[in-house]
């Protein structure tokens, strides 16, 4: 009953950060913003380019659930160049938060964090495949802010984690990608769904479906992870 509970709680919780993610890219100011700055990259595509992976790398070291600066990016840039782009803003990002993590955090907050028994749990699972287990810990069902934090915190050599950082980017950065390219001007507002569905509905069906994808795989690498560290618990 009570790991239902503490599960039913993790997800309530990630559920409230979609949400407000939802509700911050879908405000009518930001979206301006952002339908902006994908204007100033189309105009200017190396100034673009490097505002782009500034603004980008300081959402994923601050945790604030707002993708709109990559799926600008998405949509302005061809795809094999917006892949690289995102890939390159997310791991520079990982490699800040690692540094804060170990560098910047007190020792007092550090330990607060491992003791946690969820990181704690995930802390036992590394010491036998750091790689792989740090690499379903990037997959799972966990803000990006958890992910980055918590895994940098945990036993685990900076190798290890960005390895762990790329893997895990090879499955949401290409999703992430293929969305903006494809419904970028939608999420920005420059374009309603209802034009794009009454036009061609298999395209915004298309365009959402690698996403919606990663977002029911997630739940389900969740639970290999943590069901895995219960049942070894149950042997010993």
């Amino acid at each position: 009953m009570g790991r239902l509970k503490d599960k039913l709680i993790g997800f309530l919780g990630f559920g409230g950060v979609i949400g407000a993610g939802m509700m911050i890219s879908s405000n009518p100011a930001l979206q301006a913003k952002a339908a902006a700055c994908a204007l100033f990259m189309r105009n200017n595509p190396l100034l673009g380019a490097v505002l782009h992976a500034t603004l980008s790398t300081a959402i994923t070291v601050s945790g604030m659930p707002f993708a709109l600066v990559d799926l600008a990016a998405a949509w302005v840039y061809p795809l094999p160049v917006a892949l690289c782009m995102l890939l390159f803003a997310k791991t520079l990002g990982s490699i800040l938060c690692f540094v804060i993590a170990r560098k910047v955090l007190s020792q007092e907050r550090k330990a607060s964090i491992l003791e946690h028994k969820t990181v704690a749990r995930v802390d036992r699972l590394l010491a036998s495949s750091p790689v792989y287990y740090g690499t379903l810990f990037r997959l799972a069902f966990l803000p990006a802010f958890v992910k980055n934090y918590g895994l940098a915190l945990l036993n685990i050599r900076f190798g290890q984690y960005i390895t762990c950082c790329l893997l895990g980017s090879c499955f949401g950065v290409p999703a992430q990608t293929y969305l903006g390219s494809q419904l970028g001007d939608i999420y920005l507002g420059l374009r309603s769904a209802e034009d794009l569905a009454n036009q061609d509905p298999l395209l915004l069906l298309g365009g959402m479906a690698p996403a919606l994808a990663m977002l029911f795989l997630m739940p389900t690498v969740a639970k290999v992870l943590l069901g895995k560290d219960e049942d070894e618990q149950k042997k010993d």
